[in-house]
């Protein structure tokens, strides 16, 4: 089992600001997490507000340019279903882990789907101090780069409790997307600005997600993500 992955929100500064010299491979993933993306193994990133502002503040105008640059289009951590990424603010650490996405056979009360239900195992885990689960910042994507938001208006069977955990206790539920395209092949973790965690079945060694037999199969070259 690859041990899990790190991100902190400051990382995706730091990796276009200093160039950190990682070793990294290009794998078969989808056009939406290939796209001037690469895949880490093990990256721990130790970045700061107040380091960051030093930096820019040594480095001038022009620097900042460069820098705001390279940070809309900073790199997000990509791993394959059932493993487990974290994401780090300061003391809070919080480890999401997804796994399981197919289609889903529950009917949800009160919600009549547009297209296919879909649903995917979530387990977060606090492995430091106290976290809040951010359900609402999953999203399914389809190899076509179709983004699906979760469904969160109405009560669903099993779902994620947002309820705060402590520190060395997770939760676990299940997350539902109305596909109205292609069938995804990928949930993805957005801060509302830019994608931080993925899973994907397009990973080496991961589980595809169960679909019906017209679903592009893992590796199908998908277009840029869209919603």
């Amino acid at each position: 089992m690859r041990p899990p992955l790190t991100i902190h929100r400051h990382q995706c500064l730091s990796q276009r600001w200093f160039g950190y010299a990682e070793r990294v491979r290009f794998i078969a993933l989808p056009k939406w997490a290939t796209a001037n993306n690469t895949r880490r193994k093990g990256v721990t990133v130790k970045f700061t507000t107040t380091a960051a502002k030093t930096a820019l503040g040594a480095a001038g105008i022009a620097a900042v340019s460069v820098f705001a640059a390279g940070t809309a289009s900073a790199a997000p951590n990509i791993q394959g279903f059932g493993a487990s990424e974290s994401l780090v603010d300061g003391p809070l650490v919080t480890a999401y882990t997804v796994s399981n996405l197919q289609q889903s056979t529950i009917a949800i009360p009160g919600y009549t789907p547009k297209g296919t239900l879909y649903q995917a195992d979530i387990t977060v885990r606090s492995d430091g101090g106290t976290v809040t689960p951010m359900v609402r910042d999953f999203s399914a994507r389809g190899p076509n780069g179709q983004t699906y938001r979760l469904i969160d208006k109405v009560e669903v069977p099993n779902g994620l409790n947002p309820a705060p955990i402590a520190q060395g206790n997770e939760s676990t539920g299940t997350l539902y997307f109305d596909v109205t395209g292609a069938p995804p092949n990928g949930i993805v973790y957005n801060d509302g600005l830019q994608d931080i965690l993925m899973w994907t079945s397009n990973v080496p060694g991961s589980v595809a997600p169960s679909a019906p037999t017209s679903s592009p199969a893992p590796g199908a070259l998908p277009s840029p993500a869209h919603t």
